[in-house]
């Protein structure tokens, strides 16, 4: 698997730059028209399959409805076909309707835990399971293959990307349900003139449906690749992630869904501290200034091989040091060891940092608060030695 950054498997905004935002802007007004439109139909929709007993031909003329109410086309190629001979659908992730899709395209229902109308549910692809654990999910699919003809959807990255990079490391535990997958790779683009990311980091579920709703049409393409088979889950997990991120031209990584977490929340933070920061108080780029100071000596302190220049530029961006700290161990901010600062250390300092250094090798499998309490006890020793403090 590549080492890439995970910021890069990720848009912070859903707009693109430059002229193409004068497109979306012009087509605004028409965006907000369809909007109501397409949101009193949807309305009109849930409430049949509320008065309305479930039924197949029930079923179809929601699906229809909802296709136009998200505007969403499904493609598929000329000549691919299901193989019927796995029931258990593999793909990756791109959108919070990937289910709606891959219902239309492969009539599998994905699993949920939402409580509305049966045939709203499966109209939308999707078949109430118990999700309390999953093992209880496990055995609940396992349940409803017996008993059922239709396939389930499964999407193993449990997290959605930018898809123009690489894939989130996929997870083991639906590849033990069935030693057969059907693999399935999709797309999704939007017309140009309203190129509007299908997502962004932070945003919900409810926002990205809006803009399903706003732009003119989504469309899908599927690409059914062979049938992979292997008893051991592990081995098929890492040959169905790899099938899949070749056929779309991507990378596979070992960044997981909890890593994106991880992520969005330091993000989140970062976006927090900068807004603290208010500019237009007189004495606010002299304070600004001495407490940015104070930050880069906190991480030099930790840190001690970083450039002063590397750190300051990361801490302008994030105005936090636990997040600058964070962003040079995880490898988002890249740097050039400062030999000077190097040469300048006393012995046993330079011992404590080869220590440090061969410590944070293993921190991807660590918490970041666990992180960050060794940082600080690390920190602290060397505060000790600098100053030559004892019974500390």
């Amino acid at each position: 698997m590549s080492q890439i950054d995970i910021q890069d498997l990720f848009d912070k905004s859903r707009f693109p730059s430059g002229w193409r935002l004068i497109f979306i802007f012009l087509y605004t007004p028409v965006g907000i028209l369809l909007v109501l439109l397409r949101l009193l139909i949807a309305l009109q929709l849930w409430l049949v399959a509320i008065l309305l007993p479930d039924c197949n031909i029930l079923r179809t003329f929601l699906s229809h409805g909802f296709s136009f109410a998200f505007g969403i086309l499904v493609k598929i190629p000329e000549g691919e076909v299901k193989d019927k001979q796995s029931r258990i659908i593999i793909s990756n992730n791109v959108s919070v309707l990937d289910h709606f899709a891959l219902y239309k395209a492969t009539q599998a229902l994905t699993p949920t835990m939402w409580e509305i109308p049966t045939a709203m549910n499966n109209a939308l692809g999707l078949q109430v399971m118990d999700m309390s654990s999953k093992e209880a999910l496990i055995a609940n699919m396992k349940q409803f293959l017996s008993i059922s003809n239709c396939s389930i959807a499964i999407q193993p990255e449990f997290g959605i990307t930018n898809s123009r990079v690489a894939l989130l490391k996929f997870n083991s535990w639906p590849f033990t349900i069935k030693a057969s997958v059907q693999p399935v790779a999709i797309k999704a683009w939007r017309p140009e003139f309203t190129s509007i990311h299908l997502t962004s980091l932070t945003s919900r579920w409810w926002i990205d449906v809006f803009w399903f709703m706003f732009v003119p049409y989504t469309v899908f393409t599927f690409k059914y690749l062979k049938i992979k088979q292997n008893p051991d889950c592990e081995v098929l997990v890492r040959e169905v992630e790899k099938d899949i991120a070749t056929s779309l031209g991507l990378q596979t990584s070992s960044h997981t869904v909890s890593d994106k977490i991880e992520f969005e929340k330091r993000y989140i933070l970062e976006r927090t501290q900068s807004r603290r920061f208010d500019r237009n108080s007189p004495n606010s780029q002299v304070i600004h200034s001495i407490e940015i100071q104070r930050m880069v000596r906190q991480v030099s302190e930790v840190l001690p091989l970083v450039p002063h220049n590397v750190i300051l530029k990361d801490l302008l961006k994030t105005r936090n040091v636990d997040i600058t700290i964070a962003n040079i161990l995880d490898g988002i901010v890249t740097y050039t060891p400062d030999s000077s600062q190097t040469i300048m250390r006393s012995a046993p300092l330079n011992q404590l940092q080869k220590s440090t250094v061969k410590d944070n090798s293993n921190l991807g499998s660590s918490s970041f608060q666990e992180r960050k309490a060794k940082m600080i006890r690390e920190a602290r020793e060397r505060y000790i030695q600098k100053h030559g403090l004892k019974n500390c």
